[in-house]
């Protein structure tokens, strides 16, 4: 099988007259193909240098043929200019052409009001996709790869058409971020429109209209970062801060996830945005199904059968784990139900020294003990956190008024003097955050919330006038957990911040 390709500007006489020509004998031969490509005048003169350097070629003019070797492979055979493929047609098949140089000039015409043409058209249909724009930053770090298969899914990103995705590693090389990129094609998932890597901070966040931001180091769980990896983290923070303020979506949602400084991190992106403080949320949800795991070890029953474990605080420094909502469905205790039938997990659990103590300490220890075991991350946990916030956030989760445990800047949801980002529970209701129903914040961690804000002010300005928490600092008095007055419930239910 013989097949040719021919190369030439749009508005080339020679051209249309090869092309013509190379017609005729792909009708007449049946083992003949042309291959013709069809270059804008403003753009031959560097594509016919390009493809001649590639190829070790030597042609100046319009058009450009060449044979491939289709059995054979390889480099393809030089044949030259019009002349020279007219020359070839009349030795090889005893073919020539006729055409007047009138009809050449006028068909070379009508292929360039073609191709403009065309290429409009491509351009409307590209402009018809609308992509989501979805970032991840520190894309090489392992939990990455648990969350990608879920992530790209209309289960979670239900609004989306379509999504680019943005990798980004300033710590990572291209090479890694292009094998990650492989893989996420090689997923042949529908949504995914484009994947694009990035390895440094130039245009990142473009357009975002969704940014994750994995942890910077791993694996977690090896102890308090020290001075100068805080240090180096809020600086990254800031300029992340920056970026999104300035080249984000306005409605952007912004999800911080990782170990210990992710308070901290959502922190000062939120300071150095000029976004709202809706926009961005720290993950809480994996510690809040740690806590859930603990208490169904001790019940006897599934993770999924405890609910509405809330919780308080800085994540990484002084957070408390707070069981005054929580209930669990299946106890195998002297009452008993159909499935729907649930308890309160403070009446059934009445060690209350254990649950001060060793149980907030149990909690605490859970992720160091997975790390411990594995020698990575809890990578799946991680993931699943994010993937409960982005669902709940997007709509997708099932009830929408759900309660849950999320970092957020909460001054107004829960009347907390601070500007930082702490763990409060909250519900969705009309595409905002709102304090829970019926739950205001005790007022035994009121101050202690206040302390953990005030050290992550610190954190943050790289100064140390906080004392650090204790176990005792964050501890619930002894007696029951009393309610609050029904006027602070009310204005509790009232508070919203806008996101």
């Amino acid at each position: 099988m013989a097949k040719f390709v021919l190369a030439g500007k749009t508005d080339c006489p020679y051209y249309a007259k090869a092309e013509l020509l190379a017609d005729r004998l792909q009708r007449s031969l049946p083992d003949f193909r042309i291959h013709k490509i069809s270059i804008l005048p403003d753009q031959w003169q560097d594509w016919l240098a390009d493809t001649c350097q590639k190829n070790g070629w030597n042609h100046d003019e319009s058009p450009l043929l060449w044979r491939e070797l289709v059995h054979q492979g390889g480099k393809g055979v030089f044949l030259g200019g019009f002349c020279d493929f007219l020359e070839h047609c009349q030795n090889y098949y005893n073919i020539t052409s006729d055409m007047s140089e009138e009809l050449m000039r006028r068909i070379a015409e009508e292929n360039l009001v073609t191709k403009l043409e065309l290429i409009m058209e491509e351009k409307h249909r590209a402009s018809l996709v609308q992509p989501l724009h979805l970032w991840i930053g520190s894309a090489l770090n392992t939990t990455c790869n648990m969350l990608l298969p879920s992530l790209l899914s209309a289960e979670v990103l239900s609004q989306a058409s379509a999504i680019s995705l943005h990798l980004l590693d300033l710590e990572g090389n291209e090479e890694e971020l292009q094998s990650l990129k492989m893989e996420t094609e090689d997923l042949a998932l529908p949504l995914v429109h484009q994947v694009t890597v990035h390895t440094d901070l130039h245009d990142a966040f473009q357009n975002a209209e969704i940014i994750l931001l994995l942890d910077e180091r791993r694996p977690e769980g090896d102890g308090a970062p020290d001075p100068e990896a805080i240090r180096a983290t809020v600086d990254l923070y800031a300029e992340y801060g920056r970026l999104i303020g300035s080249g984000a979506a306005e409605n952007v949602k912004v999800v911080v996830s990782g170990g210990p400084l992710v308070n901290l991190r959502c922190s000062v992106l939120l300071r150095a945005s000029s976004l709202d403080a809706g926009r961005f949320a720290a993950v809480a949800t994996q510690l809040e199904n740690r806590a859930r795991a603990a208490i169904a070890d001790k019940l006897g029953v599934r993770t999924s059968e405890v609910k509405d474990v809330i919780v308080w605080g800085d994540i990484g420094d002084g957070f408390y784990v707070d069981l005054q909502r929580a209930m669990v469905f299946n106890y195998d205790g002297p009452t008993k139900g159909p499935p729907f039938f649930s308890q309160p997990v403070l009446d059934i659990v009445y060690e209350r020294e254990w649950l001060d103590k060793d149980y907030q300490e149990l909690v605490r220890g859970r992720e160091a003990a997975v790390v411990s075991k594995t020698g990575h991350g809890a990578d799946m946990s991680t993931a699943n956190g994010i993937l409960t916030l982005l669902k709940a956030w997007n709509g997708a989760a099932e009830p929408a008024t759900q309660m849950f445990s999320v970092g957020i800047l909460c001054t107004e949801l829960y009347e907390l003097d601070c500007d930082a980002v702490l763990s409060a529970p909250v519900s969705l209701k009309g595409g905002r955050w709102t304090a829970t129903p019926g739950l205001a914040l005790p007022e035994h961690l009121r101050s202690q919330l206040q302390l953990s804000a005030a050290r992550l002010r610190d954190k943050i300005s790289g100064e140390n006038t906080v004392a650090p928490p204790t176990d005792d600092a964050v501890a619930p008095p002894t007696d029951d957990v009393v309610a609050p007055p029904a006027e602070d419930i009310a204005a509790a239910q009232n508070q919203e911040i806008s996101i």
